[in-house]
Formats: C-alpha cells, sequence, structure tokens
C-alpha cells in the first residue's frame, strides 16, 4: 500500500513565530528569617609566640629559642602570634647582648685592678681554710713560729732608710682566734688593732694591709711608693705593711699564703732587704686566677733582692703564721684590699672618697701638723 498524498497538497512554508517561554517571579516571603548568625572564623595564636615574649624579659636565651620555634611553626600552619614571636627575639637578642657586654665590662675591670677585691666576697663567712675553688688546696698548718720583726698585729714597720722596728720572734696558734664574723665592721668602721695615731712629737703612722695575688694592691705599691719611702727617709712617716691572704682561693697553690710567708723569710732573717723584696713581688705580680710563682720562683726573687730565705720558704716555716694574720685581719674588719690607714683614718672613705692617696696622706700629715703633733 502506497502513501496517498493529495495532489494539491503544500506544505506551509511560513516561518512559526517563538513561543513565548514562562516568566515567574520570586515574591518575598512573609516570614522572619531565623537562621541564626554565625561569626567569621578566628586564627589560633601560636602558645610558643607567647611564650617568647615572656620569657625573653627574664631568660633571654629561653625568649630566643621559643621565638624561632614559633615563626616556623607559624609558617607551616598559617596560625597567629607572629608579631608576637618578632617582638619576643628582638627583646631576647638585646638582653642577651646587654648581659654580654656587662659581662666583658666586669671582667676587664677586674683583671685591670680597678675592682677592689673583698674577703667576705672570695671567702663567704664560712671557715678559710674551706675554699670554693674546684681544685682541693692544701691546709694550712693551725700552729707554728712568727717571725722575728714582724709584730703582734702580723705587720713590719719600716722606718727611715732600711731600719725596721725590731720585734722578738714567737708562736702564733690561730685556733685560739674567733672564726671571721658574718657580721664585720663595714668599710670606714673597723677596729684593727695598732692603727691609731703615732705619738706625739712621733712620725705619722702608715698602715697598709696588701695580698700579694692583689692587682690593685700592685697598682697601689707601683704608684705611691716612691712618695712613701721619701717621706719614710725624711722621717715624717712609718709605713707597717701587713700581708693578708684573702685571694688564696683564687689560685690553686694558695700563692697568697706562699708570698706572705716568704715575705716573712725575709722580715726574719735579712729585715733592711724587707722593702726591696717587697717592689720584686709587686714587679712580678702573677696574674689573678692563676698558680701564681713556685717556691723555686719566689726565692729567686728574694735573692734579686739581696737576701737567702731558700731554706726557711722549701719548709714552709711561715705558713701557719701567714694564716693566723690572715685570720687576725679579717676579724677584725679588714674587708678588702688594699686597705690603707694613716694615723687610724681609712683612705677611701668618709670624707676621702675618690681621694687620691698621697692628697689623702699629705691632708693628714698637714692635719698633725697643724694640731702640733
Amino acid at each position: 500500500m502506497s502513501d496517498y498524498q493529495r495532489p494539491d497538497y503544500q506544505p506551509d512554508q511560513r516561518p512559526w513565530p517563538p513561543q513565548p517561554t514562562a516568566h515567574y517571579e520570586t515574591q518575598p516571603s512573609p516570614w522572619p528569617d531565623l537562621r541564626p548568625a554565625y561569626p567569621p572564623p578566628t586564627r589560633r595564636t601560636e602558645p610558643l609566640a607567647i611564650a617568647s615574649l615572656v620569657c625573653s624579659f627574664v631568660i633571654s636565651l629561653l625568649g630566643i629559642v621559643f621565638g624561632h620555634i614559633a615563626l616556623a611553626r607559624i609558617r607551616r600552619s598559617g596560625d597567629g602570634g607572629r608579631g608576637l614571636a618578632v617582638a619576643g627575639l628582638v627583646v631576647g637578642y638585646a638582653g642577651l647582648a646587654g648581659g654580654v657586654l656587662a659581662a666583658v665590662l666586669a671582667l676587664t675591670l677586674l683583671s685591670s685592678g680597678m675592682i677592689t677585691m673583698t674577703a667576705r666576697q672570695w671567702i663567704g663567712s664560712g671557715p678559710i681554710e674551706i675554699s670554693p675553688s674546684p681544685t682541693p688546696l692544701f691546709r694550712l698548718p693551725d700552729r707554728g713560729p712568727s717571725p722575728a720583726n714582724m709584730n703582734a698585729n702580723g705587720g713590719i714597720t719600716l722606718t727611715a732608710g732600711r731600719q725596721v722596728v725590731p720585734v722578738p720572734a714567737s708562736n702564733v696558734d690561730a685556733t685560739t682566734l674567733p672564726s671571721p664574723d658574718p657580721a664585720a665592721p663595714t668599710f670606714g668602721n673597723p677596729h684593727a688593732p695598732g692603727i691609731e695615731p703615732a705619738a706625739k712629737g712621733q712620725p705619722a703612722k702608715v698602715v697598709v694591709y696588701m695580698d700579694f695575688m692583689c692587682p690593685a694592691c700592685g697598682a697601689f705599691h707601683s704608684s705611691y711608693v716612691p712618695t712613701l719611702d721619701r717621706l719614710r727617709n725624711e722621717g715624717k712617716i712609718t709605713v707597717e705593711y701587713r700581708p693578708i691572704t684573702i685571694l688564696d682561693s683564687e689560685s690553686t697553690t694558695r700563692y697568697s699564703s706562699r708570698a706572705a710567708a716568704a715575705a716573712a723569710c725575709v722580715a726574719d732573717a735579712h729585715p733592711d732587704r724587707y722593702a726591696d723584696f717587697l717592689s720584686q713581688l709587686c714587679a712580678h705580680q702573677p696574674a689573678q686566677g692563676s698558680a701564681g710563682l713556685s717556691d723555686q720562683e719566689l726565692k729567686s726573687l728574694v735573692a734579686a733582692a739581696g737576701a737567702d730565705a731558700s731554706t726557711c720558704i722549701d719548709s714552709g716555716r711561715f705558713l701557719a703564721w701567714a694564716r693566723y694574720s690572715n685570720r687576725l685581719a679579717l676579724d677584725s674588719g679588714i674587708n678588702g684590699v688594699p686597705s690603707a690607714f694613716v694615723d687610724g683614718k681609712q683612705w677611701g672613705g668618709g670624707t676621702s672618697t675618690g681621694l687620691d692617696f698621697i692628697r689623702f696622706l699629705q691632708a693628714g700629715l698637714s692635719a698633725r701638723e697643724g694640731s702640733g703633733t
């Protein structure tokens, strides 16, 4: 069967118009939106950043370590606190630099002798034979002979020329002395024996306590001994040197005690050479904190001063006396070296603070002349 098609059929060639699309308008809802409004998420602050800033004010190094760790963690996690970490690093490095600078300055002043050593600083309030040094020190004997020409206060008094005030030899016993008093008199209020003014018509009395390892003592001697010798030879003053040993703990060989004992050997056998030996000790003073000069080197200095004390030094004859004299000085309120007195008045305290020693001495001599003593 074939398709039927009318012979007069023609397909409609007119284009169809576009069909309209449906358009819907959205009307606002008459009901309120009751959904809760959530705040945007906040970033977490890195805890180590806070710790860095806090610790940098207390322990600089800890603040620096925490600061670097905090920055590394912030870079990985994107947490907050970068400003705190940076501030901690700045404060920490500033504190560390200040501490290093202060330590260098203190060591420089100490090594140059500009800081006076105090007895309490080095030995504390305990028995002086116990040293804080990590190297055990040999114990000094408690009892032994005292040298001739060294008085009961532990000093040798030089007068005009090479003369000394003679004193007979004796014996000492350190166990008869009390332990150093922790509440010993402060500077300017010592009660050391034998520092009172000289009698009327006698030369003014100068008393000097010194430790042969103390840099400030060496500087005192080199600066002032020419004037002291001149005034002594003119008969205007006597000079009494009292060696003490407060810096024994600064040496692994008790150099202060060994040097003081060697000086006692010279005073005992060759008192006219004591001033020369004192100059030799100060000219060859070892560095503080070192082992100090050996006994052989001390004997060489004695020989250079024109004396001989080899047997005395080798036997340690006056080590007990050195210990006794030091204990006596500490118990008398002598808590620093060098400590100098002119007719009972201490240099460096009160009105003499910052005053050159020679000017202090001349003021004392002028006052003595003015009073007719």
